[in-house]
C-alpha cells in the first residue's frame, strides 16, 4: 500500500474522493430531512431519492461522454465548483422552500457527482495502471469510500441536530471548493489523451464495445442480476430488526454499523488474496453476501443476526472492488470512462428495482421470506458468475470491429447531418 500512496497524483484523488463522498452523504442526510419535514409526505422523499439516485444515473453517461478526454484537471475543478454553487443555492433556498427548486437541483447535483466519480476513477486507474499498481489503488479507494459510507450519514446527522440543515449544506459548500482547489492545483492528475467522436456516436460505440467484449459484456449483465439480489435487504432490515428480532431503532443501527464494518473488512480481504483470479474473488465475494443473507434470515436473535451482517458486508467489500478492478483491468484505456460510466449507471439503478422487489416480499410473506430470497438470488448469481465469466481478462478484435462499425455509423450519420445543414 505504501508504495501507491507514494504516488502524488493518487494521494490528491483520493482525498478529493473521500471528501466529496463524505459531503454527498452530509447532503443526502440534510436534504432527505428537509423534504420530508417541509411536505409531511413519504411521497415527498421517495421524489427526492429518485432525483438523487435513479434521474443521475439514466443522464450521467451522456455526460462522460462529453467530457470523457478533456483535461481531467480542469473538468474535475469545474464540476466541484458548479456543486458547491448548487449546496450555496440549496443553503438559500431554506428560507423559500420550493420542492420543484431543491428536486431540479438535487437531480444536477447528483449527476454531476456520478460525472466526477467516474472521471476520478479514470484518472487515478491510468496513473496507478502505468506502474502496475492498479489492484492495491481499488483496493485503497474501495477501503476509503466503506469508511465514509459508515460516518458520513452519521457525520451529517449529527451537524443537522446540532446546527441545522443550512448549516450541513454550507459544510458541503467548504468540502467541494477545497476539492475544486485541490485538484485545480495539482497537475499530475492527467490521462492520456482519448480520441474522441460526435457525443451521441461516441456513447453508442462504447455500448458496441461494452457487448463486444465477453468478459465486459458478462461482468456487467451478471453485476446487474447480482445487485438486484443484493438491494433486496435494503427495505427489510429496518422491519427485521425492529418487529422480527425485537431489537428496536438500536439494533438496526448496530446492525448497519456491524455491516459497514464488514465492508472494511470485505476490503482488507481483497487487498491480501487481489493476486487471485478475478473469477475466484467475484464468485466468493457474492457467496459471502448470500451467506450472509441466509444467517440473517434464519438468526434467531440480534446476536446472530449481526454475524449474518458482517459476512454479507466482508462480502459487500471484496466483491464491488473486485467487479469494478476486473472491469478497468479488461477496458481499454479509451474506453475506460465511458464503460464506468455504465457500471455506475447500473449500481445507482438496479437497486431500485431490488428495493421495491424487497419491500413487496416483506409485505407478502416476511422478512425472513425476503432475506432468504436475496440469499438465494445471490447465490445463484455466484454459480452464474464462476461458470459464465471467463478465466482471464483479454481484449478482442470483436470488439474492436464493433467500435469501428458503431463509429463510422456515427461518422456518416454526422456527415448526413452536416450535409442537410448546407
Amino acid at each position: 500500500m505504501k508504495k501507491v500512496l507514494g504516488l502524488p497524483a493518487f494521494r490528491r484523488l483520493l482525498a478529493v474522493s473521500m471528501m466529496t463522498e463524505l459531503a454527498l452523504s452530509v447532503g443526502t442526510v440534510a436534504l432527505a430531512v428537509l423534504v420530508y419535514r417541509r411536505t409531511g409526505s413519504a411521497f415527498g422523499a421517495v421524489a427526492f431519492f429518485l432525483c438523487a439516485e435513479f434521474g443521475p444515473a439514466l443522464v450521467s453517461p451522456l455526460f462522460v461522454s462529453r467530457f470523457d478526454g478533456r483535461a481531467e484537471r480542469i473538468v474535475l475543478a469545474n464540476i466541484y465548483v458548479a456543486e458547491a454553487l448548487i449546496f450555496a443555492l440549496l443553503a438559500w433556498i431554506i428560507g423559500r422552500f420550493s420542492l420543484v427548486a431543491v428536486l431540479a437541483l438535487v437531480l444536477v447535483d447528483g449527476t454531476l457527482a456520478v460525472t466526477a466519480r467516474v472521471l476520478v476513477r479514470a484518472a487515478w486507474t491510468a496513473s496507478t495502471s502505468r506502474v502496475g499498481l492498479m489492484p492495491e489503488a481499488s483496493a485503497v479507494v474501495n477501503a476509503g469510500y466503506s469508511v465514509c459510507f459508515m460516518v458520513g450519514p452519521a457525520l451529517g446527522g449529527a451537524i443537522v441536530a446540532a446546527a441545522g440543515t443550512r448549516a450541513a449544506l454550507l459544510v458541503n459548500v467548504a468540502a467541494f471548493g477545497i476539492s475544486a482547489l485541490t485538484v485545480a492545483t495539482s497537475p499530475s492528475i492527467r490521462r492520456p489523451s482519448v480520441d474522441g467522436h460526435f457525443m451521441e456516436g461516441r456513447l453508442r460505440a462504447a455500448f458496441a464495445y461494452a457487448r463486444a467484449e465477453t468478459v465486459i459484456r458478462r461482468l456487467l449483465s451478471l453485476q446487474a442480476v447480482a445487485m438486484l439480489f443484493f438491494t433486496i435487504s435494503i427495505p427489510v432490515e429496518v422491519v427485521f430488526a425492529q418487529r422480527t428480532l425485537h431489537a428496536g431503532p438500536g439494533g438496526y443501527g448496530v446492525l448497519l454499523a456491524v455491516w459497514g464494518a464488514g465492508t472494511i473488512i470485505g476490503s482488507g480481504i481483497y487487498v491480501r488474496w487481489r493476486r487471485l483470479p478475478y473469477r475466484v474473488m467475484v464468485t466468493v465475494g457474492t457467496c459471502l453476501l448470500g451467506s450472509g443473507f441466509l444467517v440473517m434470515a434464519v438468526a434467531p436473535n440480534l446476536a446472530v443476526a449481526l454475524v449474518g451482517a458482517a459476512i454479507g458486508g466482508a462480502g459487500n467489500g471484496s466483491q464491488i472492488v473486485a467487479v469494478k478492478t476486473a472491469l478497468q483491468e479488461a477496458v481499454q484505456q479509451r474506453w475506460l470512462a465511458l464503460v464506468l460510466s455504465l457500471n455506475e449507471s447500473m449500481l445507482q439503478a438496479v437497486p431500485g428495482l431490488g428495493i421495491v422487489v424487497g419491500g413487496a416480499i416483506t409485505a407478502l410473506a416476511g422478512t425472513r421470506i425476503a432475506l432468504a430470497a436475496g440469499a438465494a438470488g445471490s447465490l445463484a448469481a455466484a454459480t452464474l458468475m464462476w461458470s459464465r465469466l471467463p478465466r482471464r481478462i483479454q481484449s478482442t478484435a470483436a470488439g474492436r470491429e464493433a467500435v469501428d462499425s458503431s463509429a463510422a455509423s456515427a461518422d456518416q450519420a454526422v456527415t448526413a447531418s452536416s450535409a442537410g445543414l448546407t
